[in-house]
Order: C-alpha cells, then structure tokens, then sequence
C-alpha cells in the first residue's frame, strides 16, 4: 500500500516540477528575438533570471517586515522590489543594453542608500561583486571599465560616508545582517567565478567537438579529392589509352591485311611456278623460299593478331565509367559476376569444370560503390583465378585435381570484406609484390596484357578508398581480399 501511494505523490510532484520548469523557462525568455545570438540569448537570460530572483527575494522581505517594527528595512525591499522590475519592461521591448545598465546601475544605488541609512550590515560589500557583474553582460572594455569604477567609487563613497554621516536612522540587530550579506557578497563572487568556469568549459568542449568534426571533414574531403583526381586520371588515361589504341588499330589492320594478301600470292606463285619447267635443284631452291616466305607471312599475321588482342584489351580497359556510386547489394553484384566469369571460360573451355563456393554475409547491408567499376574488378580477379585453375588442370595428373573456387563476403567492422580463394598455382612469393604493376603479367605470350590487376588496384584504393591485398602459396593456392570502407 505505501508503495501504491508513493506513486500518485510523485507523479504530482512530477508534474509540478515540469509546471515550474516551464513557468520559469518562459520567465527567462521574455523578449527574446528568434534572430539572437547565443552569447546575446544568454545574456538575456541571465538579465531576466536575476531580476525574477531579485524581484522574489525582495517581495519576500517584503511580506516578512510587513508588520515589523523595523520599518527602515520594510521600506528598503519595498524600493528594491519596485527597483527590478523596470528591467524586466525594457527587455520585454528589447532593449537590452538599458536593462543591463539599469540593472548594475540600480543595484549600486541601492546598495549604496542602504548601506549608509543601515550603516555597519556589510551591505556596501555588494559593490564589489556588482562591479564585476557587468562582465557577463558587456563585451566592449569601456563600459565594464566605467561601470567597475562607478561601484568602485561607491563603495569608497559609502565607506566614507558611514564615518562622516549620521542619518540616526540605524537599527539593532545590524550584526546579523552584517554575516547575512558577507555571507551572500561571496555566494555571489563564487557562483559569478563558478558561471565562467563553466562557460570555459563548455567552450573548450565545444572547441574539441568542432575540432574534431573539421578533422573529420577535412579527411572526408580529402578522400573525395582523392576519388575525383583519380577518376580524372582514369577518365585521362582512358581517353590517352583510346586514342593511342585506335592509332595502332589502323596499321595493325593494314599488316593484317596485307599478310593475308601476302599468303595469297605466294600460294597463286606455288601454282604458277608448277606450270614452269625448272631443274630439280631450282625447283628445290624456289619451294624452300616459297615455304619460308609463307611462315614469315604466317608469323607476321600471328603477331599482328596478338598485338591487335592487346588494342582490344586496352580499348576494353579505356572505357568510360560515370563513377557515380549507388547502393549496391554485393553479395549480388558477386554472384552474377561470378557466374558471367565462369560461364565465358566454359565457353571458350567447355571440358573445364570448377566447383563454385559462396559463403555470402546474409545481413550485409548495401554499401555505396560504383557498381559497373567493382564488376570489373571482380571479372578480372575471377578470370585470373580460373586461369590459375585451369592451368593446374592440365599439369595435374587426370582425376588428382578438382579445381575449386570460394567466394566470401562479410562484415568486418567499419569495413566490408570480399574473399576470392582458389586452389590452383598460386604465385611464386617473389612476385606478389609485382601483380599489380600496369602490363605485368605471368601468362604466356598472346594470353594477357598484365592490365586487369593493375586496373582493379587502381579502381579499389583510389576510387573507393580501399585495398586490395593478395596471399599466396605457390602450387597450392592465392587468395585475394577487397577491402570496402562502408
């Protein structure tokens, strides 16, 4: 039961606490303008809140020496009431600058005519914390000075004046009100002090927090500058890599052509000189030059072939990409590249068979790539792998090898992971370092152009900001890791 009642009294209690926070969140806010600064919210905040305590205190004082003998003290809350609540009117119709002179200004007044009507009650000590209350509403030096030395004038005139002028008008009891004030003149220095402390705080605080979010920014765009000078340097080399390709296509067809016009004519030669009746020994002559002119056309128009090969490669690898990146599913981007790899060699190699593992991050969220460049990345890395496998194939003895390709996704903090592991020849550990050099490559002649790593290094660390990295075993497996940044 004391339980079910303690319920309903703090939830009255509630409520009246959020009743008061707004009653006194309204207070603090009259006459604020929506288009202040922080420093000036603040300053009128802190106007407002002293003069609703100030007004509090002394309407307080005022109900407690209503029907007191003691009818100076009365008469000074009374004044003091009346006093604070011209502030109030002035930042209600803004003028903000005049309330905060009126508030120091008639805090002096009446600290200064109290302190001598009442004499020795340790009132004039209030002239000291009043000159320093001008800080937290005035920025420009020469008004905190002026209003420091109006109370510091005060105070030396009410000091002096408690020695020279006698108005009778003291009263008992002066000793309490005397510890009273002290008291309170150093509560005030304290939370003054305490309110800038807390101010520095909370600014170095924000500083760090702005700090570090510039920090963030400036990484953030450097990355960004880093992505778009790449892209320029692909879309730069693409366009250079065209237009050289599309120079040497040209002569490339013409040797083509012409060694084929060339195979023609020697053979329409072969069968004119067979019409001729010629010594054995110059029919003899005339054959083997005839034979070895047409392997020199054949080899001509072999090499033509694989140099024209390399154009296509780097017309293939010169294509132009928006770079325009777009929420993309990997695990699907993977899988269909996989499959679009595996079914061209099987086309090309219908007696090659591979075994396809995925092992794909089911709650993998999508990740903002350019997904028409990754596909690229993951075609060469596939073909490379296939190529490995299907290598090893033919060197292994019949039924001791069974190729076998795993493709993994997965998250890995702030980064996402695509493994591709195959157990065909690996790499020789003296040239991991190398693979991803332009035109390097370990493929026989006429079998590659040692472009697809290097553009897929490229596409990777420059264009999404992330790596690239390769293990290997020789005659036993490689593996290859992209790494993402999400």
């Amino acid at each position: 039961m004391s339980s079910a009642q303690n319920l309903p009294r703090r939830s009255v209690l509630g409520q009246l606490g959020r009743r008061l926070m707004r009653l006194w969140w309204r207070a603090i806010n009259l006459g604020v303008l929506p288009n202040l600064t922080v420093w000036q919210l603040k300053r009128v905040h802190l106007l407002n809140g002293i003069c609703w305590i100030t007004v509090g205190i002394y309407a307080g004082y005022v109900l407690i020496f209503f029907n007191s003998p003691d009818w100076i003290t009365f008469r000074i809350c009374l004044f003091g009431l009346v006093l604070h609540l011209p502030p109030l009117l002035l930042n209600y119709y803004h003028r903000y600058d005049a309330s905060a002179y009126y508030n120091i200004l008639s805090v002096t007044l009446l600290c200064s005519i109290t302190a001598m009507v009442r004499r020795h009650d340790g009132v004039e000590y209030y002239l000291i914390t009043n000159s320093i209350v001008g800080m937290l509403f005035f920025r420009n030096f020469w008004k905190l000075a002026f209003l420091f030395a109006v109370n510091v004038a005060a105070y030396f005139g009410v000091r002096y004046a408690m020695t020279r002028v006698d108005i009778s008008l003291y009263a008992p009891g002066s000793l309490n009100f005397y510890n009273v004030n002290v008291v309170l003149c150093f509560l005030t220095l304290f939370l003054v002090v305490y309110y800038f402390r807390t101010e520095n705080f909370r600014q170095e605080l924000l500083l760090t927090r702005q700090n570090d979010s510039l920090a963030q920014s400036l990484e953030h765009l450097q990355a960004t500058q880093a992505q778009l000078v790449q892209q320029e340097k692909m879309a730069s080399l693409g366009a250079l890599t065209a237009g050289i390709a599309h120079e040497i296509q040209n002569p490339l067809n013409f040797v083509n052509n012409f060694s084929e016009v060339g195979l023609e004519m020697v053979e329409e030669l072969r069968q004119s000189l067979q019409q001729e009746t010629l010594s054995p020994a110059g029919q003899q002559t005339v054959q083997q030059v005839l034979n070895d002119l047409t392997q020199s056309q054949q080899k001509v128009h072999e090499h033509a072939g694989r140099a024209g090969g390399i154009v296509r490669a780097m017309l293939l690898h010169s294509r132009s990409s928006t770079g325009e990146r777009l929420p993309t599913d990997l695990n699907a981007l993977c899988d269909e590249y996989l499959r679009l790899a595996y079914h061209g060699l099987r086309a090309k190699d219908p007696s090659f068979t591979a075994t396809l593992t995925t092992d794909f991050a089911m709650q993998l969220a999508p990740l903002e790539v350019a997904p028409e460049d990754l596909g690229r990345v993951l075609l060469n890395l596939f073909n490379n792998v296939f190529y490995a496998m299907q290598q090893k194939a033919t060197q292994a003895p019949p039924g001791t090898y069974r190729p076998t390709l795993t493709l993994s996704t997965r998250q890995a903090g702030p980064e996402v992971l695509i493994q591709v592991r195959d157990n065909g020849t690996g790499i020789p550990a003296a040239l991991l370092n190398q693979i991803f050099h332009p035109f390097f490559t370990t493929k026989p002649p006429g079998s590659g152009t040692g472009l697809g790593l290097s553009i897929s290094y490229d596409i990777v660390t420059k264009g999404h900001g992330g790596t690239l990295t390769v293990q290997s075993v020789e005659g036993e497996y490689s593996e290859f890791t992209v790494r993402l940044p999400r």
